[in-house]
């Protein structure tokens, strides 16, 4: 077997990336956060001794301090703070999720308290020469300043870890570990700022250690801190004020006027993003990534007033190229109107959660990865119960759901719902797109054999033997638990929505007019690693909505799949 597409695997690998700036956003987080996280874990060491906090501090500076680490680190601090202050002074809306609330609030503190933090120990370093290992912070933090150093550990962590999960959470391998990521995102604080605390109690015992400054010295390095503290302040409220001012004009400028499915009509400034608007006016909309253009959950069609948006942004139209939108759908997180326009969000939010699901089950908020849809159907099943008694039809539709369903889940695929004699399985849901694609084509061999085994059984109760079409394709879907929020409806099974459901229930319905059991795109059988052109005859099948034809491969017989 050759080695899968590359092409078609990579979609589930990359998702939605963002613009450049949030990109770089993500970069220059990630840094810091290294940065924190080994910071931490040195301050934990004082739970063993002051010694092996300096033992590990002095493995720690030789890359922080570098020339090369220091540009690193002093690069990513500003850039992360500039690009988030510039993030926060363009919102155009108060309103915003939870998660968001935290992080940008602790975002907007952390400077404050940072700049304090961090002058105190590389001011003297820089100026005199100061050795500021741990016996110096200790002797400047404990206990006097232990609550600045446990303030500056919670807003720096929790900030980092919401940042962390939010934009992990969209990859598919992410829910796999990440209650296995609990445990070292609450311990790592905790145990750094006990092990600081009994290192600081220590040595505040031991009083060993000089004051290193003269009056003069000690003198302005105070006011250099109570400027820089002072300075911090100043930048964030005046971003603040000149958010304020903004949301002021935003109320006596020109005014739009944004049009919603149910008949409620949101009147805004022309500036803010669609997804900014429906917020601003407390509509539900759906947003996993948060406005950031890394997933699609936001997107809307455009009912009327198209033709004159602009064009989408780069980082818009890689995710509208991705989950191969028409037209007419925009991404409401990058979509900014400067006319009146309508639109029709594309997937339902959820303003309340039922008491037995979590904020951790993702598929609540709805997940879209790369899949495999199958549909199935048992031909001419509708005839033949005409002429059976109710028993009859219901035992032998239950023995081919039973025998189907099975197939189906030895084979990794997850059936998502039984719709009369149909079937609709997902495959993908926690595989690669390349083993989704082979276990839905060996699903689908599975299928072939349980029915030709099922015929041969039934035969004395059978005028003529069943017969199968399946459909299958290979895209990228949204996968969630839909119903009504905060009803049981809302815990149940997954199910999957986009044009990866209809193109494949497309190709089930042509297995009947092309006398086959099995309608494959081109994509499954690549992205499974195998020659589309050995499995069967190709045929293009033109789609509803689509301007190019699918190019898809015909199996006569789906028994005849190779194991």
């Amino acid at each position: 077997m050759s080695a899968p597409d590359a092409s078609v695997s990579a979609p589930a690998a990359v998702p939605g990336t963002g613009s450049w700036r949030q990109r770089l956003r993500l970069v220059t987080g990630l840094v810091m956060f290294a940065f924190v996280a080994t910071h931490l874990i040195n301050h934990a060491m004082g739970l063993v001794s002051i010694e092996a906090m300096e033992a590990v501090r002095d493995w720690r500076v030789t890359v922080t301090r570098s020339t090369l680490g220091t540009v690193i680190l002093a690069s990513a601090l500003v850039v992360h703070i500039a690009l988030g202050l510039w993030k926060f002074a363009w919102r155009r809306t108060w309103r915003m999720s939870w998660w968001e609330g935290v992080q940008l609030a602790f975002g907007l503190l952390i400077p404050i308290v940072l700049f304090r933090h961090i002058l105190a120990l590389r001011l003297p370093h820089e100026l005199y020469g100061l050795d500021d290992d741990y016996h110096y912070a200790l002797w400047v933090m404990w206990p006097g300043e232990a609550w600045a150093q446990a303030t500056l550990i919670t807003l720096a962590w929790v900030h980092g870890c919401l940042g962390l999960h939010f934009w992990l959470r969209l990859k598919p391998w992410y829910r796999r570990v990440a209650l296995l990521l609990y445990a070292p995102a609450v311990l790592v604080p905790v145990l750094a700022f006990a092990g600081f605390a009994v290192a600081g109690r220590t040595a505040h015992a031991a009083g060993d250690y000089a004051n290193p400054f003269t009056p003069e010295q000690f003198a302005l390095v105070a006011g250099t801190l109570n400027w820089a503290v002072a300075a911090a302040g100043a930048v964030v409220l005046s971003i603040v004020a000149y958010r304020l001012a903004r949301q002021g004009l935003d109320r006596i400028g020109a005014r739009i006027r944004v049009v919603y499915p149910d008949g409620r009509v949101a009147i805004s400034g022309a500036g803010p993003t669609l997804l900014e608007i429906s917020r601003a006016h407390g509509i539900p909309h759906a947003s996993v990534c948060g406005g950031r253009a890394r997933c699609s959950t936001c997107r809307v069609k455009i009912v009327s007033g198209g033709d004159r948006l602009a064009a989408p942004n780069p980082a818009e139209a890689r995710v509208l190229d991705r989950i191969h939108a028409g037209p007419d759908v925009r991404l409401a997180c990058q979509t900014r109107p400067a006319h009146d326009v309508a639109v029709a969000p594309l997937l339902p939010p959820y303003r309340t959660l039922p008491d037995d699901v979590t904020q951790q089950d993702r598929y609540v908020w709805g997940v879209e990865q790369v899949v495999v849809v199958m549909f199935a159907d048992l031909r001419g099943f509708t005839a033949l119960a005409e002429s059976r008694l109710a028993y009859d039809t219901v035992f032998l539709l239950n023995q081919y759901l039973t025998q189907m369903g099975a197939a189906i889940e030895r084979s990794g695929g997850y059936v998502d719902k039984f719709i009369g004699d149909g079937i609709m399985a997902i495959f993908g849901i926690r595989q690669p797109p390349a083993r989704a694609a082979a276990n839905a084509l060996a699903a689908a061999r599975e299928m072939g054999l349980a029915l030709e085994e099922l015929n041969r059984v039934l035969e004395p109760d059978l005028p003529e033997p069943l017969d199968i079409g399946i459909g299958l394709h290979l895209g990228a879907a949204v996968l969630g638990r839909i119903g009504v929020a905060g009803r049981a409806g809302a815990t149940g099974r997954i199910t999957a929505l986009g044009d990866t459901v209809n193109t494949a229930s497309r190709l089930e319905s042509m297995t009947r007019e092309l006398g086959v059991q099995l309608v494959l795109s081109v994509d499954v059988a690549r992205a499974a690693g195998l020659d589309d052109r050995a499995l069967g005859p190709r045929r293009e099948i033109g789609l509803r909505g689509k301007s190019k034809p699918l190019e898809a491969v015909l199996v006569e017989r789906a028994a005849s799949l190779e194991a």
